[in-house]
């Protein structure tokens, strides 16, 4: 369904106040992931009003394609399309990757969390310009004015509250989908080429009212696996407007 795999981020909530760029951190994370070849950096970490931004811990890979942020309040592990016309692998592979990764650094630094989030998004295949008016009338009631002239940029954000099980626990999620007509360029090695396509975005997470540290590495098998069927049953509906 999807053409370009844009990015993929598993987020883990925990405090990781302690998780800093000092030698002995680094040195400890180095050999960690001494199979990936990551390299350690920094990124600004943007603190309440009135505070002033900390420096925390990046990983990378050398190729940028993964990253894995430290911050204070949350770990996050990223995978990126870097090269156009490359391709960053389906999503259940990430899922799997990222379980690992996280496996190793909870499992070092000893550590539980209170929240889980996956967020994917990718752009469909090209379509014509018919095609993307058609799907914008199936997917809104426009007024009288767009009817006519149909827009050439438009999103589309729905947001849901839902449950899934996670270990022995019934936990509440958000589901949150975004379908929007997005225009630009894409750099490739040789050549800059416009683009007018479809991008669909997921944002599912485990809901912020409970800060309760009751999840572990472990508790990321039953995360993804259900957040990824979610996922796929509301793929399944919008290919059934886009491509019907």
């Amino acid at each position: 369904m999807f053409d370009i795999l844009g990015k993929y981020q598993a987020s883990f909530f925990v405090n990781a106040t302690d998780i800093i760029p000092s030698p002995e951190i680094i040195s400890a994370l180095l050999n960690m992931f001494s199979d990936k070849g990551f390299l350690p950096t920094t990124f600004q970490e943007i603190g309440p009003q009135g505070l002033s931004p900390q420096a925390r811990l990046r990983l990378n890979s050398e190729n940028n394609e993964w990253g894995i942020n430290f911050a204070s309040h949350r770990i996050n592990i990223e995978k990126t399309l870097v090269v156009a016309g490359r391709k960053i692998g389906d999503v259940e592979t990430f899922a799997k990757d990222a379980k690992d990764f996280f496996s190793r650094i909870l499992g070092h630094f000893n550590k539980r969390g209170h929240r889980l989030s996956i967020v994917t998004s990718g752009v469909l295949q090209e379509m014509t310009h018919e095609q993307l008016a058609e799907i914008y009338t199936k997917l809104f009631q426009p007024i009288p004015f767009y009817e006519q002239a149909i827009p050439f940029e438009w999103n589309s954000k729905s947001a849901s509250r839902s449950e899934m099980h996670i270990g022995e626990s019934l936990e509440p999620i958000n589901v949150i989908t975004g379908i929007n007509r997005v225009s630009g360029q894409l750099a490739e090695s040789t050549s800059v080429t416009k683009f007018d396509r479809i991008l669909v975005a997921f944002d599912i997470n485990t809901r912020a009212e409970n800060d309760d540290n009751r999840f572990t590495a472990e508790s990321l098998n039953d995360f993804f696996a259900n957040a990824l069927q979610v996922r796929s049953a509301i793929l399944d509906q919008i290919r059934s407007i886009v491509y019907e």
